[in-house]
């Protein structure tokens, strides 16, 4: 379908970058993002049921409403500190979100998060691109990174080395937000 957009199919390389491609690679190259994106899918599945797409869907939904705050500029303090939260929290939530849990406090704050990706993604829209086009590209790209997170957390229930080893895999991905987090720290300073 991407493929079919006139904007994407130019006959000639090197012309202007209507947006889309932008907004495609936008979570795809920044870690925080990637890590953030791909945590929600897997503990979607580790929440079981209905949260399976309920939390990515939360964190889509949160991250229109942000990204039109970002294209609007309107300031919102403090997004690099709770994006680089985000992969802590989301490495945390790897580590021990379970199927008993209660799933609410986890999407709220998943919410708020996808709110924060949106928001930084809507402030760095490239003012050559479209920011319509921009949008749908990281808002595609960040459901097949979710979905890619849920493939994974499922291939991972399958085996119990591969839940444990899931468990160590969300230690590192909260190692990196302790590390995303030091970063953001030394940058405002």
């Amino acid at each position: 379908m991407i493929l079919l957009l006139p904007a994407v199919a130019e006959a000639h390389p090197g012309g202007s970058d209507t947006g889309l491609m932008t907004g495609l690679m936008h979570p795809v190259f920044g870690p925080d993002h990637l890590l953030a994106m791909i945590s929600v899918g897997v503990v979607s599945v580790q929440l079981g049921g209905h949260n399976i797409w309920r939390i990515p869907g939360a964190f889509v939904g949160a991250m229109v409403a942000g990204a039109v705050l970002g294209i609007q500029q309107v300031t919102l303090p403090y997004t690099e500190l709770g994006i680089a939260a985000s992969v802590l929290v989301l490495g945390m939530g790897i580590v021990f979100a379970h199927r008993r849990m209660s799933p609410w406090p986890i999407t709220a704050l998943i919410a708020a998060f996808g709110a924060l990706h949106g928001y930084a993604h809507g402030v760095e829209i490239p003012r050559s691109v479209s920011p319509a086009l921009y949008t749908l590209g990281f808002l595609i790209s960040t459901s097949v990174l979710h979905i890619f997170g849920m493939l994974i957390g499922e291939v991972a229930t399958m085996q119990n080395w591969l839940w444990k080893g899931l468990r160590f895999t969300g230690a590192a991905v909260t190692v990196s937000g302790v590390a995303f987090l030091l970063q953001s720290f030394s940058g405002t300073a």
